[in-house]
């Protein structure tokens, strides 16, 4: 019994390990990607220069269009080990590690080992999975929280009343802390599915068996003080958050990447390939059997089916969104792929994808104009001013490590509800919670021309070769190019 625990406790081990180094690979290597990726990593830093864990900040004015989770999470990273990029990456590569262990220890209740070993396995090489799981930005860690809301209120639906206690509360909790990592869409989701499920069983008293009363105190204890401190510091906080950036951005158009009905069917497709070709098989087996196998595999079926419709209902359509689709996904397909005899064909051709697909993402990110800091950093000292010329270079603070806040130079003339979505926006409604944050940060033309006749510091502008015409930087000079982006000097005085 002790060697056979022992030999089982040493598989388990490897296959974590080898799942950790799979997704941690060039997780350590590859640049920080623009715009999300700066964005996230420097307001987790910001957290760290202020020592102000309640605000969130982008270039020191107010960044509250998302919770805090992950830029408290980060921050404690950026805090005990300082800014890297395996740092920056690390709540997503944890969370995307607890999302392996939670589907492949629902599924082994369910389907036995080797169904969950191919349900871990489908997970960890889809290109969407593998790719959010190297990304710094909000989209894994609200996975993980969705996914272990579902599948905990499964469990507890379906366990003894004595265990279900503990499970719905887990349930509950994960919920929570969905909330804190992106709003009520940590609620909405998993309730969504465990409604159509539930439903789909034909066991509709289960919805109310779902409604806990500790449950709902637990949630309520975890999500409620952040919100209410900050609406007493910041009031019209509770209105921008929920009405504004929940349901005006679900239900109109105006903000960033519109797609039709059919984007995410078609990405989670292509991003999911070739585990997603087994589809109609692994559907029809699952649910020609019975019991809990059915279940878990209606379950994968329903719960990526509900996201992806869910979100394909907005025309506002960002890729993360759906990512909680591919686990479930995992779920139903694992169990087939487990007894198909060509499946390890699969495996060898979804981890070429995925390896193919690193130099493909750098290519595609372009230019970034953050490089540029990376070389001219040694010339730069902590009393030169840095400025950005009517666009915001996401990765430079950071690459920088500024700790003062950058200048923006740009028209400023309108509020935040005349801006389309965008870096704009989102300096503009954080001036608007503190104005007295944006004096000398958000500046005119006009305001940094004659900012040069009374600062004798020198200056550095990162600027686009366009906008590098404007007669305010007459008189600077090149000290780095790359692509379409300056970088300009003057010298000082």
């Amino acid at each position: 019994m002790f060697e056979r625990f022992s030999s089982l406790l040493r598989l388990r081990l490897g296959f974590a390990l080898a799942a950790t180094l799979w997704l941690a690979v060039t997780a350590w290597i590859r640049p920080l990607h623009v715009p999300d990726e700066g964005r996230y990593t420097d307001i987790a830093r910001w957290i760290v220069l202020t020592g102000d864990w309640l605000i969130p900040r982008l270039n020191g004015l107010p960044f509250i269009q998302k919770p805090p989770l992950y830029f408290w999470l980060e921050a404690a990273g950026v805090q005990l080990l300082g800014t890297s990029l395996i740092v920056t990456r690390w709540v997503s590569l944890a969370t995307a590690l607890l999302t392996v262990y939670v589907v492949h220890r629902f599924v082994r209740t369910r389907c036995g080992q080797d169904a969950a070993r191919w349900s871990a396995i489908i997970l960890l090489t889809s290109l969407f999975f593998y790719g959010a799981a190297q990304f710094a930005s909000l989209d894994m860690l609200v996975n993980a929280c969705i996914t272990c809301t579902i599948l905990f209120a499964i469990e507890a639906a379906q366990a003894p009343p004595d265990r279900a206690s503990r499970l719905w509360l887990a349930a509950y909790a994960a919920a929570a802390f969905g909330v804190l990592a992106k709003g009520l869409i940590g609620m909405v989701i998993p309730g969504l599915v465990f409604i159509v499920w539930a439903l789909a069983t034909r066991r509709p008293r289960l919805l109310l068996a779902a409604i806990q009363v500790r449950g709902i105190l637990l949630l309520l204890l975890i999500t409620v003080p952040w919100f209410a401190l900050v609406e007493r510091r910041m009031p019209g906080f509770l209105r921008f958050f929920f009405i504004h950036n929940h349901f005006e951005r679900y239900a109109e158009s105006g903000f960033n990447n519109p797609r039709g009905a059919w984007y995410f069917f078609a990405l989670v497709f292509a991003l999911t390939l070739p585990w997603v070709l087994g589809l109609y098989h692994a559907a029809r087996a699952g649910l020609a059997g019975r019991g809990p196998a059915r279940d878990a595999v209606l379950l994968g079926l329903l719960g990526s089916l509900a996201v992806i419709v869910f979100f394909s209902i907005p025309r506002s359509k960002l890729p993360g969104y759906v990512l909680p689709a591919v686990p479930a996904l995992a779920i139903a397909l694992g169990p087939w792929f487990a007894t198909w005899k060509h499946r390890r064909l699969f495996a060898v051709i979804a981890v070429v994808l995925c390896i193919v697909a690193q130099p493909l993402v750098l290519r595609a990110q372009g230019l970034d104009p953050g490089r540029l800091a990376s070389v001219l950093r040694p010339q730069i000292a902590a009393p030169d001013r840095v400025v950005f010329w009517a666009r915001y270079f996401f990765a430079v603070p950071v690459i920088l490590d500024r700790t003062r806040a950058v200048e923006v130079v740009d028209a400023w003339d309108k509020p935040s509800d005349q801006l389309p979505d965008s870096w704009r926006r989102e300096l503009v409604e954080g001036r608007e919670f503190e104005p007295s944050r944006a004096t000398g940060v958000l500046i005119t033309p006009e305001e940094f021309e004659a900012s040069l006749a009374q600062d004798p510091a020198r200056v550095w502008v990162w600027v686009s070769r366009d906008d590098a015409r404007a007669p305010q930087l007459a008189g600077f000079e090149v000290a780095g190019e790359r692509g379409e982006y300056l970088v300009l000097r003057r010298g000082a005085r």
